[in-house]
């Protein structure tokens, strides 16, 4: 099984190198290289009228305003994930 490009394991991973190496430079700009990827990608989907939808949970608001978040498929555990 290998990693997907979008798990944010592999999307911070830079950021998280740079954070373990105390390089703080490095890591302000590693963070501001993935929310410009991310503003991108947000603005081609909305360019193109398109929703984004999660592949791994749904999403919903309670009556109190929170969020619940519950799996669809059966092999992802419930949050929260306690390791």
């Amino acid at each position: 099984m290998s990693v997907w490009p979008t798990e944010s394991a592999l999307v911070w991973r830079e950021l998280s190198q740079a954070i373990l190496n105390n390089d703080w430079e490095k890591a302000r700009e590693a963070k501001q290289l993935v929310e410009e990827r991310q503003r991108k990608i947000m603005a081609e989907r909305e360019a193109e009228g398109k929703a984004w939808t999660p592949k791994h949970f749904g999403v919903s608001q309670t009556k109190e305003g929170s969020w619940d978040c519950s799996p669809i498929h059966k092999w992802v555990p419930a949050a929260p994930i306690i390791a």
